[in-house]
């Protein structure tokens, strides 16, 4: 097939080009898309992140915040993301996997994700919470008290927890954050008991694990790109900050001075192997701090 105007295809090997080179595109983080402007006026179809996630507008709108209306905004699915299945219809912002990647709903249609009229359907995306829940924050309940918010029960703050996810993709230090943002908590709930309920042996473990961490987290500040540790995105406040050194002193007061931590040579593994309680009470047991 060929045609006698300039720019347009001379045969069908051309065509063939075009198309394959016409899909080829490449995936969107979620730090590449538009935060929520409240000033402006959305079309359906655009998208936006808000609150940690991605949003799809499903209806034309403005000054309406995403999690305030799900009329007008789609959530991008991060968890519970099944295979693409040809034939099946897809709402805004359902998200699927083909071929390793995800893709999520911006326009209806029932187009394959990644083909040439896919790609006007279908977004390729990626996001650092892609098969985990995050907890929805409220910025004003997380800095309120010293304990914060805890919306999943899982023992660690959302702040912190949507800290950990957010920044940290690589599963051994997201794992390491976890466990130290636990031991950090143990230690806030310590600051408000008396000293009389607390055992020899659970400061000497206490003390032990807040150690092996601070080791753990020079060792991998030298060996990783980027990385700041946690201790500072867990006492974020003045409250927290003041409520870590009583703990302390609290420990210092039981233990003395000729207490030496145990520290091994893979404090990183230690860290890791502290199993700590999920369920608290407002001033759990010393005793129950570890199991």
């Amino acid at each position: 097939m060929d045609v006698l105007k300039k720019g347009v295809y001379k045969n069908d090997k051309d065509i063939v080009f075009f198309l394959a080179f016409s899909t080829n595109s490449w995936a969107l983080d979620y730090q590449d898309y538009e935060k929520f402007n409240s000033d402006r006026r959305y079309k359906r179809g655009e998208v936006v992140t808000y609150s940690n996630r991605i949003w799809v507008s499903v209806l034309p709108s403005s000054n309406v915040e995403p999690l305030k209306s799900h009329r007008r905004w789609a959530r991008v699915a991060l968890t519970g993301i099944d295979e693409w299945r040809s034939g099946q219809f897809y709402f805004l912002g359902d998200t699927v996997s083909i071929e390793q990647k995800f893709y999520f709903v911006k326009r209806l249609g029932f187009s394959k994700p990644g083909s040439y009229f896919g790609q006007y359907q279908w977004e390729e995306f990626t996001h650092p919470a892609i098969g985990y829940e995050l907890p929805i924050l409220n910025q004003d309940d997380a800095l309120s008290t010293i304990d914060g918010v805890d919306s999943n029960f899982d023992g660690v703050r959302d702040d912190y927890e949507i800290y950990v996810v957010m920044g940290h993709t690589d599963p051994v230090l997201r794992s390491l954050g976890f466990k130290a943002g636990k031991v950090y908590q143990r230690l806030l709930n310590l600051a408000s008991m008396d000293i009389s309920e607390l055992s020899f042996e659970s400061a000497a473990l206490l003390t032990d694990s807040l150690v092996a961490i601070r080791v753990c987290v020079r060792q991998k500040i030298r060996s990783e790109d980027n990385f700041f540790g946690y201790q500072h995105k867990y006492l974020n406040t003045t409250e927290r900050f003041e409520a870590y050194y009583r703990a302390q002193s609290m420990l210092y007061e039981l233990l003395g001075d000729e207490y030496e931590p145990k520290v091994s040579d893979m404090p990183c593994h230690q860290v890791a192997s502290v199993e700590v309680k999920l369920t608290q009470t407002k001033k759990p047991s010393a005793r129950l701090l570890f199991r």
